[in-house]
């Protein structure tokens, strides 16, 4: 071998060391799609507050106090303040700034009236679905973990495990276009705003239901399981007709 066609060869023997020697592509972070600066991280902490009863009906939405808490700038939090809105989740005022929806006695009202239709049906299929083993053991565990509530107990942790036994209920009723038209954050909402308002022998009475419902869904008997979800929330809207104009924001 001549010294021209040794020194080609030692350089294709040399290249991939040199690529091999290139230092990786990092990805700067407020590239990512999804990274903390994103509004939506914003808009999914604001429900998950609500959901977990760390907004409350009426509450201000500080500017300064997400930006620093979800270490975003003013762009973001005002971009989600906005989708928000738009959800009807934040009310948006030129001189109050932006705050939890508080409803009128109307709006809950008419609520009440939808929900009637959307978490009757899922309590129906619900029902329908209990031959499967793991459908039962879903529901099962939400509302033994929602009974250990006393009517009387904590607000928060009650509401978390409500919430819990409402979106068993609509997983196991398996219509994936139901559990999407069912406003969670909305319907926590209206619990948070009414139930301070509420009697003792009021929210007896809603355990009371949670009971009789998870029975007619554990046995399978779907007429029963929508009979008493309409009855539970027909209740409600009588309930909310009889409550003082101070527990609803003004038509």
């Amino acid at each position: 071998m001549n010294a021209t066609a040794t020194s080609r060869a030692a350089k294709r023997k040399a290249a991939p060391l040199v690529r091999a020697a290139e230092p990786e592509m990092e990805i700067p972070a407020e590239t990512e799609s999804h990274g903390p600066s994103s509004p939506d991280q914003v808009v999914d902490a604001v429900k998950h507050g609500i959901l977990l009863g760390r907004f409350v009906p009426g509450q201000r939405l500080i500017e300064a106090d997400m930006t620093r808490d979800h270490r975003v700038s003013r762009g973001p939090v005002r971009e989600a303040l906005k989708r928000l809105s738009a959800e009807g989740i934040v009310e948006l005022s030129r001189h109050r700034g932006a705050y939890i929806r508080l409803m009128t006695r109307r709006e809950v009202v008419d609520m009440l009236q939808a929900l009637q239709a959307v978490v009757g049906l899922a309590a129906r299929l619900a029902a329908m679905h209990m031959k499967k083993p793991e459908n039962r053991a879903r529901l099962k565990a939400a509302y033994e973990k929602l009974s250990e509530h006393g009517p009387i107990g904590d607000r928060v942790l009650l509401s978390i495990d409500r919430n819990a036994f409402y979106e068993a209920i609509f997983d196991v009723a398996g219509n994936r276009e139901l559990a999407r038209i069912h406003p969670a954050v909305p319907t926590q909402i209206l619990r948070m705003q009414v139930y301070p308002y509420l009697s003792t022998a009021d929210r007896e009475r809603q355990f009371a239901d949670y009971r009789v419902l998870y029975d007619a869904m554990r046995t399978g008997n779907s007429r029963e399981a929508y009979r008493i979800v309409v009855s539970h929330l027909r209740r409600s809207r009588l309930q909310v007709k009889n409550l003082p104009d101070d527990a609803f924001a003004a038509e």
